[in-house]
């Protein structure tokens, strides 16, 4: 059984923890740590910023950054956690994936997709089977395992904290409108929508929000869409117009001017180069260093 003290490089451990266990010192490893709630609630406290998880969250401990967790609710709530020594992985690997590196050098929140979050439970019982019962080709099929688990969390994870300010204070309000966000993105979501739900006037969260985010809630908003059409673009075959409606755009045109302002490329050329191994791309939006101009929404 590969354990934190007995390992290659990577290993697997779930835990059920009753909703009152505390771990009540920080620690902190020099490998990455990601960490799966699969049901219950915690408090998770990583460089003595604070973040809620519900089940389905996923969270990513950077290597050396100091972490505990704290347990709540009414159930029993079963965690799995990923450890990986990402000097393991090949390096060819990190020459294709460098955002997924990047993504792995900071600690933050991952919001995974229904249609993700099955085949990660999936995926992870089967890295369990391997870790716990290891046998002469254990260690290689774990290592297909890792890098299938890294794309599964790239593709169909959403990032979170990636556009926040860095900040010693989430507030609960504006976690949960986040989570809101990346769980109905494909709705005709609206500011008042999302006030309505965490019980806050439009005009006060769109100040906080904005606070919080450096962004408007209209500009987070396109941000998590595009990011997520970036994704249907290159593993599906779905025309542009059937994308724009899949992530939530009531219109092709404006989705096209969105998508143009964020990358500076439209979504047709966008798939075209990237197909081709020759354009380098980000979704990132500078959220401290300027405001994004989106095009008026037709709705």
């Amino acid at each position: 059984m590969y354990t934190e003290e007995k390992n290659q490089g990577i290993y697997i451990d779930k835990q059920i923890r009753v909703p009152t266990f505390t771990m009540t010192y920080e620690h902190f490893h020099e490998y990455c740590e990601i960490f799966y709630l699969k049901t219950g609630s915690c408090i998770y406290t990583v460089n003595n910023v604070l973040y809620h998880l519900s089940a389905g969250d996923l969270f990513i401990v950077s290597a050396g950054d100091s972490h505990s967790t704290s347990y709540e609710g009414l159930v029993p709530c079963e965690r799995i956690i990923v450890c990986c020594q990402l000097d393991v992985i090949p390096a060819d690997f990190w020459q294709k994936h460098q955002d997924i590196m990047d993504k792995l050098c900071r600690s933050g929140k991952v919001i995974i997709d229904k249609k993700g979050r099955a085949y990660l439970e999936d995926l992870l019982k089967h890295m369990l089977e391997e870790n716990n019962i290891p046998d002469e080709y254990s260690y290689e099929f774990l290592m297909l395992q890792m890098l299938s688990f890294l794309l599964l969390v790239q593709r169909n994870g959403i990032f979170v904290y990636e556009q926040l300010k860095h900040t010693s204070d989430i507030s609960s309000d504006i976690d949960t409108s986040l989570r809101f966000i990346a769980e109905n993105y494909t709705l005709p979501l609206t500011l008042e929508e999302v006030a309505e739900n965490i019980s806050l006037s439009p005009t006060y969260l769109s100040r906080k929000f904005k606070k919080v985010t450096g962004v408007t809630f209209k500009e987070y908003l396109n941000y998590i869409r595009i990011k997520q059409s970036c994704q249907m673009l290159l593993t599906t075959d779905d025309s542009v117009t059937k994308i724009a409606v899949d992530c939530g755009f009531n219109s092709s045109n404006y989705f096209k001017d969105c998508f143009r302002g964020i990358l500076g490329v439209s979504p047709r050329t966008f798939r075209k180069q990237s197909k081709t191994h020759n354009f380098e791309y980000t979704t990132e939006i500078p959220v401290q260093q300027k405001e994004i101009e989106f095009p008026i929404d037709p709705a």
